[in-house]
């Protein structure tokens, strides 16, 4: 199922959002508040986000842009009445995929949904394993989700070296020159991605040297 997360801070909107939505066969997460977005974003990988622009906290625009610089590229629309050009302007510079003003059809929003929603790409790495480069999807063992964004890159790394030993410091290094994560926060990194590819791979810690990717 595609989750969609919902930052809108009108009760009665969401409310009616929330109903076509999961009519359609969507889960829904839905926030009032910027920041309880950004922690949503954080905390669950969804297959699409859906930002009112005027909320409590930063503005939507605001919001995406952070998500985007973090290296998220989970698709985007806005729900706004703001139509002015220059909202129109500011909302794809801060990247968004689609931009859609208030009123709306019900049928028109879930028609532009469908249409960003990523489609899979899913291509096997090994006989446990596919993943989708473009999407950020995998499948493992027949279970198929999508990764948060440093989640797969990190993926992406330990599969274009399997077998190699690559200390924390050069993954990081190598990942994120622009924003050096913590050693901690690596180290979760490491520790959900390995709940992601469980009997699909392994990933061993060399104690004082790295880490050591295989498939299986």
């Amino acid at each position: 199922m595609h989750t969609i997360l919902l930052l809108e801070d009108d009760a009665l909107l969401a409310e009616s959002v929330i109903d076509e939505l999961e009519e359609a066969g969507y889960g829904v997460t839905w926030v009032q508040e910027s920041d309880e977005a950004a922690e949503a974003a954080w905390d669950v990988s969804f297959s699409l986000y859906l930002f009112d622009v005027n909320v409590p906290g930063i503005s939507g625009f605001e919001l995406l842009a952070q998500l985007r610089e973090s290296g998220d590229r989970t698709p985007a629309l806005f729900l706004t009445s703001r139509n002015q050009v220059d909202d129109l302007r500011a909302g794809f510079a801060s990247g968004a995929d689609d931009y859609v003003t208030k009123p709306f059809d019900p049928e028109v929003l879930l028609v532009r949904i469908e249409a960003k929603l990523p489609k899979s790409g899913l291509k096997a790495v090994s006989r446990q394993l596919e993943v989708d480069t473009q999407n950020l999807y995998i499948r493992c063992r027949g279970e198929e989700e999508r990764l948060p964004a440093k989640e797969f890159a990190l993926l992406e790394f330990f599969l274009s070296r399997e077998g190699q030993l690559s200390s924390p410091e050069a993954i990081i290094d190598e990942l994120y020159p622009e924003n050096p994560i913590s050693i901690a926060t690596f180290r979760t990194y490491i520790k959900n991605l390995k709940r992601h590819i469980e009997g699909c791979a392994v990933i061993e810690n060399v104690k004082g040297v790295g880490y050591r990717f295989k498939l299986l």
